[in-house]
């Protein structure tokens, strides 16, 4: 399935050999399996059929002796043959429930492992990992806070050491930091994904926060499905999802909405996240959480579609991961997660004025990306 979804990548690398050895490998390990298990069973039914076969001649033989020596009448042979099948038969209950052992053995693996797997939610039942509060302050304050926040791996090794951090309703942050300090992470510790770790994370409603991972998901259906995911399409009026795809750069997909198709393989990645961002009009979250959310744009969707915030979506709270140049100027802040021994620490920079749409658009057009890097550095 992995390699059908991935066909055109491995065609465009001619990985064709690489792909057959493998899947022929992993074919032949499970003939290997099916092979044993089939000798396995044929040892097994060797035995007890043998062993049934024995069972009813062996008290004959045994005590036949007897019989012809005139001690015992054939009646008394009999019972004694009946007597020696009852006590064996008692006896025999580990080869008759051998497979019913081994199936049971099996399940009990796999309730094993599901239970490893329910860990972290005992843990989090128990009060142990990360703390989340939703909802607003005691004062009413609507925040996103860190509070003597510790984010460890799931084998107990700590990815972040020290994040305290508030972000109050509407603020616009960028969240950046070396590959492997945990940004990502950090992302699946807000949503409640990651509960490995201590302190303490302060969230807004959950129904008012939208995240936006690099790759979004469309979910198989129409178009229209896919934009106005997790709600129903007939949730917003078709004016409506043709201005949001329309606004996104996306009107050639407007007489489409109604199609049924594989999205995620006929749209490109750029396409795809232009989408998430048209269904960021429709639903209108007032926390926006964005993962890298613009690294298959060129650098003027990029602009087109941060200028969303300002332009269409004010006063929505937008706390962004990202490594493209330029970035910072749409955000009010910049925190850094800065990798250290014994882990990251988030640590702030100095709080600047995020340059109006207006002013991006000059200073592109004047001197490009370098100038406005430069001006918004300055």
């Amino acid at each position: 399935m992995r390699i059908r979804e991935s066909g055109e990548g491995v065609a465009l690398i001619r990985g064709e050999a690489d792909e057959e050895r493998g899947l022929r490998q992993a074919f032949l390990h499970v003939a290997d399996v099916m092979r044993d298990l089939m000798l396995s069973e044929r040892r097994l039914m060797w035995l007890t059929s043998a062993y049934g076969m024995l069972l009813t001649v062996f008290p004959v033989l045994v005590a036949s002796p007897r019989y012809f020596s005139g001690a015992i009448t054939l009646g008394v042979l009999m019972q004694i043959s009946s007597a020696f099948g009852q006590v064996t038969t008692s006896l025999n209950w580990f080869v008759d429930n051998f497979p019913r052992i081994a199936d049971w053995r099996s399940h009990v693996e796999r309730v094993a492992e599901l239970e490893d797997t329910l860990e972290a939610e005992l843990l989090t039942e128990a009060g142990e990992g990360i703390r989340i509060e939703e909802g607003p302050e005691p004062d009413g304050r609507e925040v996103l806070a860190f509070r003597d926040l510790q984010i460890a791996q799931a084998d107990g090794s700590t990815l972040i050491a020290e994040a305290n951090a508030e972000i109050a309703a509407g603020e616009r942050v960028l969240i950046v930091g070396e590959s492997g300090t945990g940004k990502s992470t950090l992302f699946r510790a807000i949503a409640g994904l990651w509960p490995w770790g201590g302190g303490e994370i302060r969230i807004p409603p959950r129904e008012a926060m939208a995240f936006m991972p690099q790759r979004p998901y469309l979910p198989l259906g129409t178009l229209a499905g896919a934009l106005a995911y997790p709600q129903p399409p007939d949730r917003f009026p078709a004016e409506r999802q043709a201005a949001a795809l329309t606004r996104c750069g996306l009107e050639h997909l407007v007489p489409r909405l109604g199609e049924t198709e594989r999205w995620d393989r006929i749209l490109s990645l750029g396409e795809q996240q232009r989408l998430a961002f048209a269904r960021l009009l429709l639903h209108r979250p007032r926390w926006v959480f964005l993962d890298e959310a613009t690294a298959a744009l060129d650098e003027a969707n990029q602009d087109t579609m941060m200028r969303l915030f300002p332009e269409e979506l004010e006063g929505t709270a937008l706390i962004s991961i990202g490594h493209r140049p330029g970035l910072d100027v749409y955000h009010d802040r910049t925190l850094s997660l800065v990798r250290g021994a014994e882990g990251a620490k988030l640590t702030a920079r100095r709080r600047r004025k995020a340059a109006k749409p207006r002013e991006v658009e000059a200073m592109v057009a004047e001197g490009g990306w370098r100038r406005l890097l430069r001006g918004a550095r300055g």
